[in-house]
């Protein structure tokens, strides 16, 4: 017996055999559904319908000798026209309530969606109004600095909310003392790497991509650990060792060579992880300190960057490892270097070549966002002296345009 299709339409499937048990309990059986995307009341946002095609099943009545085709709609038995009648108008008075229903939640979804728009069309106007609002001078000034120290976009709005905060209208008038408060949010925001605690052989590692100096950085890095370990040793030097992982740069070896006899200790390449375990366990009883130098790479590189992570792979060496980052380096472009080095697990960074830019709002936005520690400066060529230890007073010491209180940072941030 060819039966009739007949169909349904809810919120959800789920909802659609609610209504169709409501209505038949188990005498029903679904052939298909399907979902659609309606407007809702209004035509404001669109809402998804399901719609159920089924059919009736009827065990205790079913009677085979009854044919329904498409081209004829009626019963050669009138008992089945009277059932189909009942039937036909159980099904109308359930499809009127279905609808009813339906609009009821349609109702209730549209008064939802325009409580949702009104929320969000008063959020837009506040945005709109806090953009193109006047602002008072004082904030206008402060942000006209940070943006002259490079600072990003995300860390000036910080402050702008700080200001907004802290500060009346009244004591706004004081830019001064305003001024005073950045620089000290400023200063809170750096975050210095601890000394490092001697364990010998301590091992060093500059990773970072191509062009910020590592291998000149990393014989400044050596300079300044001969600087600290003689007072320490009783005037005693420390052995030392440098190992190049740098395979590409030509002259690379050569390089490192010729400081390597300028500090009388001797230089190695190692191309496979294999090579650098060799040279670790050979050496690592015999030297108080090995500097490993590594390949540098286009941060996009990612091929690249996890060959000279696999390189570096050796158990047990436990290095202190440091990514290198130029100081003139554009916020993005350091977010992104920052991000893709991540591999390394480095916790410190090293900021080169200071002498080469007159703004540090970018190193210090990237470094807060991303919870990075610094732990040196470089600036200059000559390796064995231009490298300091980061401090957040040198940092704000560099500020353009803030009056700064050097007794006051100094009395805060020194140590």
């Amino acid at each position: 017996m060819e039966q009739i299709r007949q169909t349904v339409e809810a919120s959800s499937l789920e909802k659609c055999k609610e209504i169709l048990w409501n209505r038949y309990g188990k005498n029903y059986k679904i052939i298909d559904y399907r979902t659609d995307t309606r407007k809702g009341f209004l035509h404001l946002r669109e809402h998804p319908v399901t719609v159920v095609t089924y059919t009736e099943t009827h065990p205790q009545n079913f009677n085979p000798e009854y044919v329904i085709t498409s081209e004829r709609e009626e019963y050669r038995d009138q008992k089945s026209r009277e059932q189909i009648l009942q039937n036909s108008n159980s099904i109308l008075i359930n499809s009127q309530l279905n609808q009813i229903s339906q609009m009821k939640d349609s109702v209730v979804s549209s008064v939802q969606q325009i409580s949702e728009l009104k929320d969000e069309l008063t959020k837009k106007i506040q945005e709109i109004s806090a953009g193109t609002g006047d602002k008072h001078p004082t904030i206008k000034h402060i942000e006209e600095l940070l943006s002259q120290n490079d600072f990003s976009y995300d860390f000036i709005n910080s402050i702008n909310d700080k200001i907004n905060k802290e500060f009346s209208l009244d004591q706004l008038k004081d830019a001064e003392l305003v001024e005073r408060y950045v620089v000290d949010w400023i200063g809170e925001e750096i975050c210095i790497a601890p000394k490092k605690v001697f364990r010998p052989p301590h091992v060093f590692i500059i990773v970072g991509p191509t062009g910020v100096g590592k291998t000149t950085t990393l014989v400044k890095l050596a300079a300044q650990f001969i600087k600290s370990y003689v007072p320490e040793h009783n005037g005693e030097k420390p052995r030392l060792c440098f190992i190049t992982t740098d395979s590409m740069r030509v002259g690379a070896l050569e390089q490192l060579e010729r400081w390597g006899s300028h500090l009388n200790s001797p230089v190695y390449k190692a191309e496979r992880p294999e090579d650098l375990k060799t040279l670790y366990d050979q050496y690592r009883n015999d030297v108080d300190a090995v500097f490993i130098d590594t390949s540098g790479y286009s941060p996009n590189d990612a091929t690249h960057i996890a060959q000279v992570k696999e390189v570096l792979s050796v158990q047990g060496m436990n290095p202190d490892i440091y990514l290198a980052v130029m100081a003139s380096t554009k916020t993005r472009d350091l977010q992104n270097i920052m991000q893709n080095y991540e591999l390394f697990g480095y916790k410190s960074v090293i900021i080169t070549k200071c002498d080469e830019s007159g703004q540090f709002g970018n190193v210090i936005s990237v470094l807060s966002e991303k919870h990075k520690e610094v732990a040196y400066l470089t600036h200059g060529q000559v390796a064995s002296r231009d490298i300091t230890e980061a401090s957040v007073v040198e940092f704000l010491k560099r500020l353009e345009g803030f009056k700064i209180d050097r007794v006051h940072i100094e009395n805060k941030f020194g140590e």
